[in-house]
């Protein structure tokens, strides 16, 4: 795909990759409370513009909505969701927060800060209005702000990475391990699926968890295959939920934004968790009372 200069016209931009949004009927019933913990706002983009200069800014996106998030959410029988702002709004949590105030019960909400300059008030009112954690990200921090952490660990938010376990540097492990209150692995901690679940990389997955602080988001968005059935992360996902069920997560990932694959069926994404996870009671936990714990959803 040739690279387009940001100083275009975004008329003039390619698109990436269109959503599926065809919903059939799941295969998989969830249980009431059944909670999205990752998926992404975006848009609609005259009223809450992506920042310049962001990470795929030679791309343009289309808007998906809150309307259109309703209508994923209900076509898949889930009932709550913790957004996770997206890196192409850089460190502008607008959106972010109009969304949680828009969906106060419905909504948790992970935010991208701009870390030197956010006062202790500013953070108390994210916080008392549903904002429960910060994302770090391998493409946007050269290093990790250990002072900041502290801070919103004390506020009783969970810090979300995004990180490549192949890549990590060892500075980067010891300062994930170290967080001194709970912190979440996004996509399954993006292990090498050609390694295979004995791998040094997914150690850094399981020793995380060992932490007890840990908790891991499932997804197969690490996986090396460019379309279903995804099989290569079925190992995964058996020795994650043997480990530690009790802190595992499930996110869709909707929109599935910078994915240059086939774009997935979120239907067929969410009826894998019934092959991942065939235990019902497990099921019950990653879907409705781990969110609960960890993100202060209100009990059913």
């Amino acid at each position: 795909m040739a690279e387009h200069n940001i100083k275009n016209n975004p008329e003039e931009l390619p698109f990436s990759p269109r959503i599926d949004r065809s919903y059939p009927k799941p295969k998989l019933k969830l249980p009431v409370g059944a909670c999205d913990c990752h998926f992404h706002f975006i848009g609609p983009q005259r009223q809450f513009p992506l920042q310049n200069n962001h990470v795929f800014s030679h791309l343009k996106f289309e808007d998906t909505t809150f309307s259109d998030w309703e209508r994923m959410q209900s076509a898949l029988g889930l009932s709550r969701g913790v957004h996770i702002q997206s890196m192409m709004y850089g460190r502008n949590y607008e959106i972010a927060l109009h969304a949680q105030c828009r969906y106060p019960d419905r909504l948790r909400t992970v935010v991208i800060l701009p870390w030197d300059e956010i006062t202790d008030k500013e953070l108390q009112l994210l916080t008392d209005n549903g904002v429960v954690g910060a994302r770090v990200s391998w493409r946007t921090e050269s290093e990790v702000n250990l002072n900041m952490i502290e801070r919103l660990t004390g506020f009783g938010w969970s810090i979300h990475y995004l990180i490549r376990a192949a890549e990590v540097t060892d500075e980067w492990k010891k300062i994930i391990l170290s967080t001194p209150g709970n912190f979440v692995l996004e996509h399954t901690g993006y292990p090498p699926a050609n390694k295979g679940a004995n791998s040094e990389e997914f150690q850094f997955v399981l020793e995380s968890l060992e932490t007890e602080r840990c908790w891991v988001k499932l997804s197969p968005r690490f996986s090396g295959q460019e379309d279903f059935p995804f099989s290569d992360t079925d190992e995964f996902i058996f020795k994650l939920t043997e480990h530690a069920p009790s802190r595992l997560l499930w996110g869709s990932d909707w929109p599935h934004p910078q994915y240059f694959k086939p774009m997935p069926n979120d239907v067929r994404l969410l009826d894998m968790v019934e092959n991942w996870v065939p235990d019902e009671s497990i099921r019950n936990l990653i879907f409705v009372d781990n969110p609960a714990e960890l993100f202060g959803f209100s009990k059913i």
